[in-house]
């Protein structure tokens, strides 16, 4: 049996027709692309190998490229090495393709250059181009094949060289090889504004019917478009038997809608590098160069899977983002309360094995750091890949995901060819690129799954190789197909000419894309609809250039063909190419409407064991912010949570202060400016890395200069007023302070002593500016004061306490007598304050107990003073409430 071929260049993705038979399935003819056809006629040669992955042919490559000394590429290759020897590299295949040998002696630099290359270093794998080339090269013995003919729809002299001289040798062997005989008609002319005649009214030249068989659909966006699309769809679900779809863009909004009226989707998912799964294998290099990246650790430990079970990584990431960085006591302590919880979780394992499990989790976010500019051993790269491919085996095994193996195949090709490059050391740079190159080509989505239906599909217009009725060009935009750029300049060209190496100019890649372009208007023999939104994917769309073409000879087209998919959508019975489209109209829903009180079932929030004075403030502030926050437990996103500014020179300044302030008498300030200018050094890639990294050099120079300026202060203060440190972060607890079953509990910052026994309590804030804090002692409402000053001492007495503001080094307080960086502030006592708060604790309670739960965004931004409330005991500070949009305060 011999077998018959169909030959389009744009075949390879599927094909319409699908076969060349006349019924539904043929055995001895098929429609094939460049890499089907090869794929055959190895199989009729006996030839064929595995493939070798691309990255690896770049990696040994690039060690030819080396061996070569300087070259015209020298300047290129020390700059960033991975990419230049890609591009030889495809200048080295397009050479083979047309018949290049190094042994061919051709005299041009940059091809003398190529030449020393290819016989240098190590053997380079074969790739297309070889297989190509070992093809046609067994061919010259012109043994018989079973292959009947090779019936091509591109013209033959448009197809590259490489292909051309293949398809000569098939011919030598005993094949026929014959252009598709046109069935186009008037479609076949090479006149563009003629290509639309078919659509004309009868005996009207240049007019076209205006029945709708044809339609250029735009819409300002791919989602109205979508809508439009599939509603004409449902307008007759029994005519669309032999729709053929051009999708010049995945379909996933085109699914949506059909999802939407009943229809079946298409599942035509674009490959892309950016699935979630696969951004694995570059995070899990990033926490191996220094500085620390808590950005990019970040963003590993939050991916959706991960070779950390979901428990650990949140465990982490919440570390991670209350002090950025790895390593360190508090890291240590996260790892150690995660090693006690995985001991309750798996308590069937022995301990040595649930040790290895945690040594493979820290391998993953605690690697061994190095220099990005020097580089990582070629080991510790090929640690990391391992690691990567192995947990991706082993889920895929587990799961039968298939972007599970496109991962584990990803990392096993970045393992190899970072075997095959032989470097030592391995950079950033050439580390990204080679990762680059693995996950480049992408997968699709693996949910995307294609239903049954009466419609066909190709992913380019090319492949339509025969007549239909109907045809939808999805996405009739520019894409950026173009054809190759000119590398050989014509002394270049005219040399490989002389050496028999018949290198191609782009002007048959250009024929071939154009006519490619067409085939969709020659082809529809009663509808031809083209889809163009303005905006997709969040970018404006370019028309394709095949429309400026048509537009060039019939200027008035657009006016004469288009239809607003806005407008079709506005109207009870639009008409769109010859179906009355049915729309029901759906009366808008209001939205929320901003409340003032929420409603919660009687007794069903209870007060909490204990509350803190940050969990009080909110309380007392705004019911609502603390019912979804402290008795509801919601909170934003980690990632957006992640320490900085202040908020992160506050967390620096306190675990200093707690290192260098032990208790007993207050350390020397020049000795505490010394060693914490040192042990900051030691905490920035522990708790502050992000201060580490390129962009931050201003904020990682201020904090150098003020936090040990800052610290200094504190022990000349201490020292003025005679104070002696009892505590750092010294934590209380007391059952019964507010009712029999709430109590406060809590850590002060910096508990002291003053010369006559009595205690005082120092809160240590890093704040751009001190007003607020003033404010809040002279209106009586500074409740972290009033709390701390509650429950110190064993008398319960109310102890001096005051905010010591880092960044302004001073002390602001309410209490007499102290001495030094002092701003005294007349305003209520601490006992004051305390009662205050206790009887508003007491009244938010007995609202919520009968299921009233105020938002008071009404009196936000009102001052203390002028604030009023039977309950409440400050106004809302609603610009800091992560739950704006829940209450209705913003839309």
């Amino acid at each position: 049996m011999s077998l018959r071929l169909v030959f389009s260049w744009f075949a390879d993705s599927g094909a319409w027709p699908e076969h060349p038979g006349a019924g539904a399935a043929v055995v001895d003819s098929a429609v094939v692309g460049p890499m089907r056809l090869l794929d055959h006629v190895e199989t009729m040669l006996g030839l064929g190998a595995p493939a070798v992955a691309g990255v690896k042919r770049i990696a040994i490559y690039r060690r030819k490229l080396e061996a070569c000394g300087e070259r015209f590429w020298s300047e290129s290759f020390k700059k960033d090495s991975w990419s230049t020897a890609r591009e030889l590299l495809n200048w080295r295949d397009q050479l083979v393709e047309a018949g290049w040998r190094p042994d061919m002696l051709v005299s041009a630099k940059r091809l003398v250059d190529l030449a020393a290359a290819e016989t240098a270093g190590p053997d380079l794998p074969s790739g297309l181009a070889d297989r190509l080339r070992a093809a046609i090269a067994a061919l010259g013995d012109k043994p018989k094949l079973p292959l009947a003919s090779v019936e091509l729809i591109d013209a033959r002299a448009d197809l590259p060289a490489g292909w051309r001289l293949l398809l000569d040798a098939l011919e030598a062997c005993g094949a026929s090889v014959t252009a598709r005989a046109s069935t186009d008609g008037d479609h076949g002319s090479t006149d563009l504004a003629r290509l639309l005649t078919p659509f004309e009214s009868k005996g009207a030249a240049s007019e076209l019917a205006g029945d709708g068989s044809i339609c250029l659909l735009t819409a300002d966006t791919e989602l109205v478009a979508a809508e439009a699309v599939a509603a004409w769809l449902a307008a007759d679900k029994d005519g669309n038997e032999g729709l053929v779809f051009v999708m010049g863009k995945d379909s996933a909004l085109l699914d949506h809608a059909l999802r939407r009226v009943g229809l079946p989707q298409f599942g035509a998912s674009a490959p892309s590098p950016h699935r979630a799964l696969l951004q694995v294998l570059p995070l899990a290099f990033a926490p191996a160069w220094n500085p620390p990246d808590p950005k990019s650790l970040l963003d590993f430990l939050l991916l959706p899977l991960s070779p950390l079970p979901r428990w650990v990584a949140n465990t982490l990431a919440s570390r991670v983002a209350q002090t950025p960085g790895v390593g360190g006591p508090l890291w240590q302590e996260t790892f150690a309360e995660i090693a006690k919880k995985f001991a309750e979780k798996a308590p069937e394992d022995s301990e040595t094995k649930r040790a290895a499990t945690i040594a493979n989790w820290r391998a993953f976010v605690e690697p061994e750091r190095h220099d990005p500019i020097l580089g990582m051993p070629r080991a510790a790269a090929r640690a990391v890949a391992g690691r990567v491919a192995a947990w991706a085996t082993a889920r895929f095994g587990a799961t039968d995901d298939g972007l599970f193996l496109a991962l584990a195949t990803a990392a096993s090709d970045l393992g190899a060819a970072i075997e095959a490059t032989e470097a030592e050391t391995f950079d950033r740079l050439l580390i990204e690129r080679m990762i680059e190159q693995v996950i480049g080509a992408g997968v699709s989505d693996p949910t995307a799954l294609a239903e049954a239906a009466p419609w066909r599909t190709v992913a380019h217009p090319g492949a339509i190789w025969a007549p239909t009725n109907t045809i939808i060009w999805w996405h009739f935009a520019d894409n950026g197909e173009i054809a190759q750029r000119v590398i050989w300049d014509s002394d270049e060209r005219e040399a490989l000419k002389q050496a028999g190496v018949p290198v191609d100019d782009p002007s048959p890649a250009l024929r071939r894309i154009s006519s490619a372009w067409e085939r969709p208007v020659r082809h529809a023999r009663k509808k031809l609809i083209l889809v163009r939104p303005s905006v997709a994917g969040g970018e404006e769309v370019k028309s394709h250039p095949l429309w400026h073409a048509l537009v060039a000879g019939r200027p008035k087209l657009e006016k004469q063909i288009g239809e607003r998919a806005e407008t079709l959508l506005s109207e009870p019975k639009p008409q769109l190419a010859g179906r009355i489209l049915t729309r029901q109209m759906v009366e808008p829903g209001a939205l929320p409407e901003r409340r003032a009180e929420w409603s919660a079932p009687a007794d069903s929030i209870e007060p909490r064991e204990f509350e803190s004075a940050s969990s009080l403030s909110s309380l007392l502030g705004c019911p609502l912010q603390w019912t979804l926050s402290y008795a509801s437990s919601l909170e934003s996103g980690v990632r957006q949570s992640l320490a900085g500014g202040d908020a992160l020179f506050g967390t620096l300044a306190h675990k200093m202060a707690e290192t260098l302030f032990e208790p007993g008498a207050p350390p020397d300030p020049d000795e505490t400016m010394t060693r914490a200018r040192a042990l900051l050094e030691k905490l920035l890639p522990q708790m502050a890395a992000t201060l580490l990294l390129p962009g931050a050099a201003r904020d990682l120079a201020d904090a150098r200069k003020a936090i040990p300026e800052a610290l200094a202060e504190l022990a000349r203060f201490l020292r003025a007023n005679k104070l002696s440190v009892v505590a750092m972060e010294k934590e209380f607890k007391d059952a019964g302070t507010l009712d029999a079953k709430t109590g406060i509990r809590g850590w002060i910052d910096l508990l002291a002593k003053e010369e006559s026994g009595g205690e005082v309590v120092i809160d240590l804030k890093w704040q751009r500016t001190d007003k607020y804090r003033r404010k809040e002692i002279a209106d009586g409402v500074a409740i972290q004061l009033a709390v701390y000053a509650r429950h110190v001492g064993d008398a319960k007495a109310y102890v001096p306490t005051g905010y010591f503001m880092l960044r302004q080094k001073r002390f602001v307080t309410g209490a007499p007598g102290f001495n030094g960086s002092v701003v005294a502030v007349d305003g209520e006592t601490p006992r004051e304050t305390w009662k205050k708060m206790e009887k508003s604790w007491h009244g938010v309670m007995t609202e919520m107990a009968g299921g009233a739960v105020r938002a008071a965004f009404d009196q936000e931004g009102v001052e203390q003073e002028k604030f009023s409330d039977p309950v409440l005991m400050t106004p809302p500070k609603c610009k800091y409430c992560d739950f704006a949009t829940l209450c209705g305060r913003q839309s």
